[in-house]
């Protein structure tokens, strides 16, 4: 009776020690072995993440990407889990990484007002950098006489363009008279305040050939060099 008793005490001890040992014990150590601490990712380029993760048997997984100028691209911003985690091997890490803005054509702007040009930038996504003023003997005060990148250079989003805006003719420039024959008078006189040049005389002959107010003649005549504030004297029909 006591044989058999051991024998029942032997059996009942060794169907423990396997219980505990396949319920408890191994997958407590099988746990252990796959879990692993999630690296610092950030500030790493994929590639340099990819590398670590690799031999760690961890996934990188871009999950949302980041338009900026300012940092170089395939930067890895933000990761999730965070560093220092705890996950089960084969775990996917995924992460916010940096990208370069697209490129753009930047708009021809001479000739253009400075306030027409600002609202043609800020349409296609380009800032005004800087504003210049000089004197400029080819535009009109207050038109745009240069800009940089060129017209049709290509520039990133968010990045700005320097204009130069025209102040008008140099105190010692001279001015080539234009040619207002046969426009109306009222283009004329815009004409020549542009020029920096003033209306002298004005005459009214009647005349059956042209429309009323149609500038028939000039003093000094087209293409003559004069100082600035110099004065054109002009006959109109009436």
């Amino acid at each position: 009776m006591k044989f058999f008793k051991h024998i029942l005490i032997f059996i009942s001890t060794g169907l423990f020690l396997v219980l505990f040992i396949n319920y408890l014990l191994m997958p407590n150590y099988i746990n252990q072995r796959s879990v692993i601490a999630i690296p610092n990712l950030e500030g790493l380029s994929v590639l340099e993440a990819e590398s670590i993760t690799k031999s760690e048997g961890i996934q990188v997984v871009v999950a949302d990407t980041i338009f900026t100028n300012d940092i170089n691209p395939g930067i890895i911003l933000e990761q999730f889990p965070a560093a220092g985690r705890e996950v089960k091997l084969g775990r996917a890490i995924k992460i916010k990484i940096t990208q370069f803005n697209e490129k753009i054509l930047v708009p021809e702007l001479l000739g253009k007002t400075l306030r027409s040009s600002e609202i043609e930038l800020d349409q296609i996504g380009i800032n005004v950098d800087s504003v210049y003023y000089s004197y400029s003997p080819n535009y009109p005060k207050g038109i745009v006489s240069w800009q940089s990148p060129a017209p049709l250079d290509s520039i990133r989003k968010g990045f700005g363009v320097r204009l130069e805006v025209s102040t008008g003719l140099a105190p010692n420039d001279f001015v080539t008279i234009p040619d207002l024959q046969g426009i109306f008078y009222s283009e004329a006189i815009k004409k020549i305040d542009e020029m920096g040049l003033k209306e002298g005389s004005v005459k009214f002959i009647s005349q059956d050939k042209f429309l009323p107010n149609t500038v028939l003649n000039q003093n000094p005549k087209e293409g003559t060099k004069v100082s600035q504030n110099s004065s054109i004297n002009l006959i109109i029909s009436k």
